[in-house]
């Protein structure tokens, strides 16, 4: 025997399925029609990473390290790829009895605005980051969180600066996440080779 609250269950169950029935259809794939979609042009921000291509030797000061590694000095190599929308780079550091490779990769993203930056090391630890720069200063602010070389989380920032096309002077500031703890930081100087 059917009652009223068997009926109404029912008949959500019926309404139920006939919207999902329709949110399914209404959801298929339609075709892509490609004679609409066109390359964009390369965005002028892109413009801004000219500086950086070539190859420097760059060497650095970390303020709050034991004495043997205070002084850090390495290259660096930037390259365009991807036809100019793809900034490529690679960096090696030393000091004392520590090194590492870095290479990273420096692009803008169309819809959020902003320039955004990946850099990889061969001990394993990942950085990733957003960027902003500053045309009337020739400042670069690239913000990040990363794995620092101790293994640990941390966030910070990299201030670049362009003193002239041979020359960029550059700051590290790394803190335990919430900038609770300073990790790291140094202060330097980029070098065109």
């Amino acid at each position: 025997m059917y009652t009223t609250r068997h009926a109404r269950l029912v008949a959500r169950f019926a309404i139920l399925s006939l919207g999902l029935a329709v949110l399914l259809t209404g959801c298929a794939a339609k075709s892509v029609d490609f004679s609409t979609i066109n390359r964009p042009a390369r965005a002028p921000e892109m413009s801004n990473f000219d500086v950086f291509v070539g190859s420097w030797d760059w060497t650095a000061e970390m303020t709050n390290a034991d004495d043997s590694h205070k002084s850090w000095s390495g290259s660096a190599k930037w390259d365009w790829t991807l036809d100019q929308r793809c900034l490529h780079g690679e960096l090696s550091a030393r000091s004392g009895d520590k090194a590492f490779n870095a290479a990273g990769v420096w692009s803008w993203h169309p819809t959020s605005k902003k320039y955004i930056w990946w850099m990889f090391n061969d001990w394993g630890f990942p950085q990733e980051g957003t960027a902003k720069y500053d045309a009337d200063r020739k400042t670069w602010t690239m913000s990040y969180r990363s794995v620092g070389l101790d293994g640990t989380a941390s966030e910070g920032y990299y201030k670049m600066t362009v003193v002239d096309p041979s020359t960029l002077q550059w700051e590290l500031h790394e803190w335990t996440p919430m900038r609770l703890v300073k990790k790291m930081e140094m202060k330097g100087t980029y070098k065109r080779k």
